[in-house]
């Protein structure tokens, strides 16, 4: 069997999850060869799915059209009568956006893969024949990815809960405002406390994604973190505003969460990386903003990690802005994020050292990164680093 990736599989947090997500998963299996159909449903006969079948793409977008529940996982054969598996999946995509959805084929074609991903938004793909054991592998993981990304809509759900109640409350305080003094004070208390409890839950929803891709890719565990610090630390040189600081804070804190669709195989991968797995990587940046969407930031948080790939002179990714059509928050992650990847060790290299990075950044100042992100920076650094970042790396 030949395995591959695009939008990956969660890791172990899944099990935890699924001690509250309990319900049973539907998958569909869309094949025009009934022995493909078959074999599925003896593969999947002694788990705890329910599987469905059709042997076309019409078929099956019927069902999906009708169904009593969503599906957790669709699996779809490439070549097929009437329509193939990439036109079914820019369908079925649109029924259920959350399922993931897995390619069969006879061959990788590469032509076919990247309309795969681009149309059809598929997360794998697998080559016939394959290995039962690995295939009922990747289902579960598949299974925990759905899991994983339930758990976040939960919390997002629940964030917009609280700040469906912030709301009342301010408006009740208003049509109050006439009354005693007295029940102003109770009522401004309760706003406070229902304000504190909904910036907990969103400290916690940002600290849960970004633990996330942190379980996923231990070699840079703590990086967020370390990149928020020295953003946060370049913004506030710049004397920026607090809430852009803040806003830069939970951006960089976010700023891998993209990165929970890219397989773990690539992120540890300690060769280089072939173009494919290069396209892949990229993609992070626009997942990070498509879960980030929903969340009810009061700062774009969504947009400033959708550019923070970027470059002043437009070698950047994954839209090629340049100079302000860049935000000054995605510039400053930007920096911060070159600085602290190159000081620290990754699978593919030894860590670079900080006078590395910070060569890397002064070289192409004014051309790749901003001129006044890294002068601010270097004041930082003399300032109040030049300790610690004498160092191999912030760890």
């Amino acid at each position: 069997m030949s395995l591959k990736y695009f939008t990956g599989s969660c890791s172990s947090e899944g099990s935890e999850l699924s001690k509250i997500l309990k319900h049973k998963h539907s998958i569909l299996v869309v094949d025009d060869e009934d022995a493909i159909l078959n074999a599925f449903n003896r593969i999947l006969a002694d788990e705890d799915y329910e599987v469905h079948t059709a042997s076309n793409g019409l078929e099956a977008l019927n069902k999906l059209k009708t169904a009593q529940k969503p599906y957790s996982i669709i699996i779809s054969d490439q070549r097929m009568p009437q329509m193939n598996g990439v036109q079914f999946f820019t369908q079925a995509k649109n029924i259920f956006p959350d399922a993931v959805r897995i390619l069969l084929t006879d061959y990788a074609d590469t032509g076919t893969v990247i309309d795969a991903i681009n149309k059809g938004e598929v997360s794998c793909y697998f080559t016939k024949p394959w290995h039962e054991e690995e295939l009922l592998f990747h289902i579960k993981q598949s299974i925990s990815k759905v899991e994983v990304l339930a758990e976040n809509k939960r919390l997002i759900e629940l964030i917009q809960h609280k700040n469906a109640e912030f709301l009342e409350l301010n408006r009740t305080l208003e049509e109050r405002t006439g009354k005693k003094t007295s029940d102003l004070f109770v009522q401004a208390e309760k706003l406070k406390d229902s304000y504190k409890k909904s910036q907990i839950i969103l400290e916690g929803v940002v600290k849960t994604l970004s633990k996330i891709v942190e379980t996923r890719d231990p070699y840079t565990s703590g990086h967020e973190v370390q990149v928020a610090k020295i953003a946060c630390e370049i913004a506030k040189e710049m004397e920026l505003p607090e809430e852009q600081i803040t806003a830069i804070n939970i951006a960089a804190t976010l700023h891998d969460i993209g990165k929970i669709s890219v397989p773990t195989e690539i992120l540890t991968k300690s060769g280089l990386l072939t173009d494919l797995e290069r396209e892949i990587i990229k993609t992070h940046c626009k997942v990070a903003r498509d879960i980030l969407v929903n969340i009810e930031f009061p700062y774009p948080v969504g947009e400033i990690i959708f550019q923070h790939h970027e470059r002043m002179d437009g070698s950047g990714y994954p839209r090629g802005l340049t100079g302000d059509e860049i935000v000054i928050e995605a510039r400053i992650i930007g920096v911060a994020d070159v600085i602290d990847a190159m000081a620290s060790y990754r699978p593919y290299r030894p860590a670079l050292g900080v006078d590395a990075a910070i060569e890397e950044i002064v070289r192409f100042k004014g051309i790749a990164y901003d001129a006044a992100v890294v002068d601010a920076f270097l004041k930082v650094h003399k300032r109040n680093f030049k300790d610690r970042l004498s160092q191999a790396s912030y760890h």
